[in-house]
């Protein structure tokens, strides 16, 4: 038996700020393959399980699932915190305090984030929450399941391969969808996902 993973229809975002409605539906379209790859490779590998063959396409599939399922829930964190007519991040949120403390402040952390988002390759760029140290850190992630750090919190997601803004940018439209994605940001959902990775050893989760 294996869980069957649903689209998450109530993420998917509205009437955003220089994103437009084609380009959702398009990214939205890959967001639904992978939970059907993910369901797919689930079902193979149930049925090689069953019958007790841990051989080279069990061995494959394994390794294939981590692309899907990250694929699957690294969307799932972007798609959840993009909401049109946003605000800017209050002083009194528990985000800003930690931004302060972890990089000096909103703005600096912003810079580093945006120029993390417009550098060249393909990838993720996430703002993760080290539950230890207690302190953000930006990462860029590449092929879905690679390049995070074990046991940190994923606060804020944002998707920078070109699927993500060539419908209405073009493959050179990175920069102004980076900024595009920020104007979209619901502060106070990321801010409520800090809240909660800070009140649990467990990682929250997608609101």
């Amino acid at each position: 038996m294996h869980y069957k993973y649903q689209v998450r229809q109530e993420l998917r975002p509205k009437q955003l700020t220089g994103i437009s409605e084609k380009q959702i539906a398009q990214h939205w379209t890959l967001y639904e393959g992978y939970i059907k790859n993910v369901n797919l490779l689930n079902e193979k590998l149930s049925a090689l399980s069953e019958k007790g063959d841990f051989g080279l396409e069990f061995a494959e599939l394994k390794r294939q699932s981590g692309f899907e399922y990250d694929g699957m829930i690294l969307h799932e964190h972007y798609f959840a915190v993009l909401k049109s007519g946003q605000k800017p991040l209050g002083d009194e949120a528990e985000l800003t305090k930690l931004l302060k403390k972890s990089f000096g402040g909103y703005r600096n952390w912003l810079e580093e984030f945006s120029a993390m988002g417009k550098m060249r390759g393909v990838g993720w760029v996430i703002l993760y929450y080290d539950p230890l140290a207690q302190v953000l850190t930006n990462h860029w992630i590449g092929m879905h399941e690679n390049g995070h750090p074990s046991g940190f919190v994923a606060i804020l997601v944002m998707d920078v391969w070109e699927h993500a803004y060539m419908v209405d940018a073009g493959v050179e439209g990175r920069a102004p969808y980076v900024e595009a994605f920020l104007k979209n940001v619901d502060w106070p959902k990321v801010d409520r996902v800090l809240v909660d990775a800070q009140g649990s050893k467990k990682a929250p989760a997608v609101h």
